[in-house]
């Protein structure tokens, strides 16, 4: 699965490097003063000069991926996401926010804050990230993630792509979201999922895109919880 992952999304944001680096992670809260200074905690995994915590980021100009988690399912579950990821040089940003009764709103806009706030983090000579942030970037997300992900990139064009893993239908609903997301997207979802049925969930996502370029993946015998490492809470919620 991992490298499944990072082959779909290297290709979709065209970025030809084979590098290797090593993973940094900072725990960062950013404000959202749009939002009555909202706290979003954020994990950040990035190519690193040296693996740890808080290390120097790599020479270079790397992408921003900010990633959803899916209902009740911590950001430690998607292990898989941001070491596949990170060493192939993207900044992965995965918001911890929303981790109970989540508002979906809210989480749509996390992700679509992350993306902005990052970039900006480029330009700002105190940041960690300071001339270290590439042009493109993607919102992405598992499951409530993937739903929220479309209320994300409704009417934004900031991020360059969107790419979703077992997107699941949101209030407000991602549906209708998806009506006036226009950037490219790539829609992936288990064949034999039942947690969210992509007859009722994925696909109406897919069908209602206003992108030009768009793409639906299935895989075949593939469920809800495999784009995760295993969680409790999601492989209870599919097995009953």
């Amino acid at each position: 699965m991992k490298r499944i992952l990072s082959i779909l999304v290297f290709l979709s944001f065209y970025f030809c490097s084979f590098a290797q680096y090593p993973i940094g992670h900072r725990t960062i809260t950013y404000q959202d003063p749009a939002r009555s200074n909202r706290s979003i905690e954020t994990e950040i995994y990035y190519p690193a000069i040296s693996a740890g915590d808080n290390t120097d980021v790599a020479n270079g100009q790397f992408p921003i991926i900010a990633f959803g988690h899916g209902f009740v399912m911590s950001v430690s579950s998607y292990e898989n996401i941001w070491t596949a990821l990170a060493p192939l040089g993207y900044i992965v940003a995965m918001p911890t926010t929303e981790g109970g009764a989540p508002s979906h709103s809210n989480f749509g806009m996390d992700l679509a804050f992350l993306i902005t706030k990052i970039k900006s983090e480029g330009a700002n000579s105190s940041s960690l990230f300071y001339q270290k942030v590439g042009e493109t970037s993607a919102v992405m997300g598992h499951s409530m993630g993937g739903g929220s992900s479309f209320l994300a990139c409704e009417n934004n064009t900031e991020p360059t792509v969107m790419v979703t893993f077992a997107a699941a239908v949101t209030d407000p609903s991602s549906v209708t979201a998806a009506a006036n997301v226009t950037i490219p997207t790539l829609v992936i979802s288990g064949g034999d999922d039942c947690v969210a049925p992509p007859n009722d969930h994925q696909i109406p996502m897919y069908n209602a895109l206003a992108s030009s370029c768009k793409t639906y993946i299935s895989i075949a015998n593939g469920g809800h919880c495999f784009f995760a490492n295993y969680n409790f809470a999601c492989t209870f919620g599919e097995e009953t």
